[in-house]
């Protein structure tokens, strides 16, 4: 009997020692996941971010072209006013000196 109890201790000593063993496996397996799960995060996240720039960087590019084209249709209007009030000076210049010289010599008041 006592080499049956000598036995079972035995198996019951090995049988701890694997479950030591698998303990161990466990915690180094869980070490590497948790490892490679931050990497993989931190490679997504990476990722993200240069997606992000990129569509930022388009947006931005088409902003400033939009802008850029408003800016040429505000000034070809401007040059277009600037035209008008030229000529609406011209016109208007003969009059205005008249009605200067009138109100120098004093035939206006």
């Amino acid at each position: 009997m006592s080499t049956a109890i000598e036995e079972t201790l035995k198996a019951l000593t090995e049988f701890e020692a694997q479950l030591d063993s698998a303990k161990a496996e466990a915690s180094e397996a869980k070490r590497q996941m948790l490892r490679m799960a931050a990497e993989w995060a931190e490679a997504a996240k990476g990722a993200a971010v240069a997606e992000a720039q990129k569509i930022a960087s388009e947006a931005l590019a088409k902003a400033k072209k939009e802008a850029e084209k408003e800016a040429e249709s505000i000034a070809k209007k401007g040059d277009v006013a600037v035209e008008r009030f030229k000529k609406a000076l011209a016109t208007q210049r003969p009059k205005a000196v008249e009605l200067v010289e009138e109100t120098l010599l004093g035939e206006r008041s």
